[in-house]
């Protein structure tokens, strides 16, 4: 049985803990509110997008732009989008075990490993450590994104297409369903693929012809040719979906750091529980003992 004094200081300890933990469960509950508004605010905008740029596709001669170019699976590139910090639970090795199984696929398939972008420390750590071939890694800006952090990498993503040197590009992250769920998911944002466009997101509802509620045909007037506009609008596409992608896993991040916290608060408590139990045995033991002392004592006096 540990002493008393041992028992009353780690007491001490779990209580400071589980004040951090729940503190900490706070602030991210408030992060995950602001993500997810900024999450739900942007995904009508990329639906409509996409809307428009199917609708554009589809009144004549369907146009032609190498970002529409299927080469094949062969020379991918992998995007794996992690935190830079922990204490968020499972959130990043499910990323990492995903994205080692997508690898291991790519080897058997191809004979070899597929290049990769690193978005997040983690991530970069652990592949950086296991040889991988990382082509650039973007770490320490979650703090404080913009929508210029985003399209850099559709930048680099797009000049690399278009260069040619590599034929595919995934993403990898945790799409937002809630606070309490996020799923793993592999997204290929190049080549673009048309029929793929308008396919209701995870999670999202779809309207009565099949599409997302927020992307029912709309009739539109446009000028020059609708190849010149997708042209443009193309680019601008693969940026969105890089953005909404970085909200996704932020307002994933917070969310599974807020579980985690809650988690840990609620482990505290239980913790506190048995301690205090423990040292309510010592102390009676100590009690005891001492009346047994004084018992003994008293008898050997007689």
């Amino acid at each position: 049985m540990a002493t008393l004094r041992a028992v009353r200081h780690r007491i001490g300890s779990v209580e400071k803990i589980r004040e951090i933990t729940a503190a900490m469960k706070t602030v991210s509950a408030v992060k995950v509110r602001n993500a997810q508004a900024a999450l739900l605010a942007m995904r009508p905008y990329a639906a409509h997008l996409a809307e428009i740029i199917a609708h554009l596709n589809t009144c004549g001669e369907p146009a032609f732009h190498p970002l529409l170019a299927d080469r094949g699976d062969e020379n991918a590139v992998l995007v794996v989008v992690t935190s830079d910090r922990g204490l968020c639970g499972p959130f990043n090795a499910n990323v990492l075990r995903r994205a080692t199984a997508y690898q291991e696929q790519h080897r058997r398939a191809f004979g070899s490993y597929a290049d990769m972008i690193c978005v997040g420390k983690r991530g970069y750590d652990f592949f950086r450590r296991r040889g991988f071939t990382i082509l650039e890694q973007y770490t320490g800006f979650f703090r404080g994104i913009t929508y210029d952090d985003a399209r850099a990498i559709g930048r680099l993503a797009i000049d690399a297409f278009l260069a040619r040197d590599v034929d595919r590009v995934d993403f990898l992250y945790h799409h937002f369903f809630s606070a309490g769920r996020q799923a793993v998911t592999v997204r290929a944002v190049l080549p673009i693929r048309l029929e793929e466009m308008l396919l209701p997101e995870a999670g999202e509802v779809a309207g009565a012809e099949g599409l997302p509620e927020a992307c029912q045909f709309i009739e539109y007037i446009f000028e020059p040719d609708s190849e010149q506009i997708l042209g443009e609008l193309l680019p601008l596409y693969v940026n969105v979906q890089v953005w909404r992608i970085l909200q996704e896993h932020i307002s994933s991040e917070h969310g599974a750091r807020m579980m985690a916290m809650e988690a840990a608060t609620r482990n505290c408590g239980e913790m506190l529980d048995r301690l205090r139990l423990d040292y309510n045995k010592a102390r009676q033991a100590a009690i005891t003992k001492e009346l047994l002392e004084v018992t003994s004592a008293a008898e050997s006096l007689r």
